[in-house]
């Protein structure tokens, strides 16, 4: 006879972009300890590579290579990166913010699991040297592939809009991303009960286009999507691309700092979620 109640799992997941949302750009920071403008390298280098046809990740990562392999007074190495993440600004109450949303969701159900993850469309080489990255279970993102001389040589993996939702469909059935190339594990049919985390207790946490079709994910299985904007206006650059399947609970300024908006949402989405594992939980013995 089949279960009348939802598999109980006792665990909230918390996904997050990082760049304009934990911080500031990492491109426009890499950019700048280059030395170079980012507007004009946009303008002039990666323009004209996406006008012919290629996808702007990889034609940021191509020109930045060409960039550093013409320059003698540095070397774009994994040192490199790991000095530019280690120099991340990271938005105000960011680093507090980790415990808070634990200790959120341990307040209502005192033994949930609380489990935070980056999915970043950025240069995850150097957010993996940010000073928050141990709070993380894994962090994905665009890479540099380094060769043996120790310089980046060319982009090895990246993460495009669509494929944010193939990364955390591997994060809530707890498989293995493998490779872009290899994503079938991903979308193999999993029983409910062993999924490593409902997306119904995922909480996801972005700024702009590249999220758009997570928030549609969140809001077709019950998730909980949260929108950051850059200024206390309220205005958020990517409203125009939203139509009703990819909206999100709410919109905050990139202010993690007690009392602030977007930690007052955060704490109510925690809080529904840690309820929503408490019910389940009562479940339990049928």
């Amino acid at each position: 006879m089949p279960e009348a109640t939802t598999a109980f799992h006792n665990r909230i997941a918390l996904v997050f972009d990082f760049d304009d949302t934990l911080a500031p750009d990492t491109y426009e920071a890499l950019l700048a300890k280059l030395g170079v403008d980012p507007e004009a390298f946009d303008r002039e280098k990666v323009g004209p590579l996406a006008e012919d046809g290629w996808d702007k990740t990889l034609a940021r990562f191509y020109r930045i290579v060409e960039e550093a392999q013409g320059r003698d007074d540095l070397t774009l190495d994994r040192a490199f990166c790991q000095e530019l993440g280690e120099s991340i600004d990271l938005f105000p109450g960011v680093p507090e913010m980790f415990d808070h949303v634990t200790d959120w969701a341990h307040a209502i159900a005192d033994d949930v699991d609380v489990e935070f993850y980056l999915l970043s469309g950025g240069f995850v080489d150097a957010q993996r040297h940010a000073p928050i990255a141990e709070r993380f279970e894994a962090m994905y993102g665009a890479e540099f592939h380094f060769a043996d001389d120790g310089a980046a040589a060319c982009c090895r993996q990246m993460i495009t809009h669509s494929e944010k939702t193939r990364y955390l469909l591997a994060i809530a059935k707890g498989v293995g991303v493998g490779g872009s190339n290899e994503p079938a594990e991903v979308y193999r049919d999993i029983p409910e009960a062993e999924w490593h985390v409902p997306l119904d207790q995922v909480i996801y946490v972005g700024d702009g286009a590249s999220d758009m079709p997570v928030f549609e994910l969140m809001g077709e299985h019950g998730g909980i999507a949260l929108g950051v904007v850059e200024d206390s206006d309220g205005d958020w650059k990517e409203a125009e691309k939203v139509n009703p399947d990819r909206r999100v609970q709410n919109l905050a300024p990139a202010d993690y700092s007690e009392g602030s908006e977007l930690m007052t949402s955060l704490r109510l989405a925690v809080e529904s979620m840690a309820k929503l594992v408490a019910l389940r939980r009562r479940s339990q013995g049928e």
